[in-house]
C-alpha cells in the first residue's frame, strides 16, 4: 500500500549510523529477538542465516515472507543466500530502502551481523507500531 511504502522509506532514511539504534547492546538485541519471536539465540552470529530477519519482517508486515520457505536449519552460505532472497523480496514489496550486504552477513562475522540486527530492531521500533496498529508484543 501507499502508506507502508511511504512510511518504510521515511523510516529507513531516518536511521543513520549515529542513531541510538547503533548503541543497542548485544544482549538487548538477543533478548529482543528471543522474547518477540520465541527464539533461543545466544550469539549474534546465529542471525547470519537470514532466518531471524525474515521472521521479524514477517512480524512487521504479515504475509510478506513465505515462512514455509525459510530454512531455519541453513548451515551453508548458499542456503543463507536463499533466505536473504526471501527477505529482499519482502523489502522490495514494502519498499524498504535498505541495502543488505548479504556477502558480509553470510560470513557470520559478529560486527557486521550486530549492525544489521541493530538496524532491524530500530526499524521494528519505528515501523511495527504503525503497521500492526499498536498490537506488537
Amino acid at each position: 500500500s501507499y502508506l507502508s511504502a511511504t512510511m518504510s522509506h521515511a523510516t529507513d532514511s531516518a536511521i543513520g549510523m549515529m542513531d541510538g539504534a547503533y548503541f543497542t547492546s548485544r544482549n538487548d538485541i538477543l533478548n529482543f529477538f528471543n522474547d518477540l519471536l520465541s527464539l533461543n539465540l545466544t550469539k549474534i552470529e546465529q542471525t547470519a542465516s537470514g532466518a531471524v530477519a525474515c521472521q521479524l519482517t514477517e512480524y512487521i508486515f504479515p504475509g510478506s515472507v513465505a515462512m514455509s520457505k525459510v530454512n531455519w536449519g541453513a548451515r551453508t552460505q548458499p542456503e543463507y543466500i536463499d533466505n536473504y532472497k526471501l527477505l529482499q523480496k519482502a523489502f522490495t514489496k514494502y519498499k524498504v530502502q535498505r541495502y543488505v550486504d548479504v556477502d558480509k552477513l553470510i560470513r557470520a562475522k559478529y560486527q557486521d551481523n550486530l549492525e544489521f540486527c541493530q538496524w532491524l530492531k530500530a526499524f521494528f521500533d519505528q515501523t511495527a507500531p504503525m503497521m500492526r496498529g499498536g498490537r506488537e508484543g
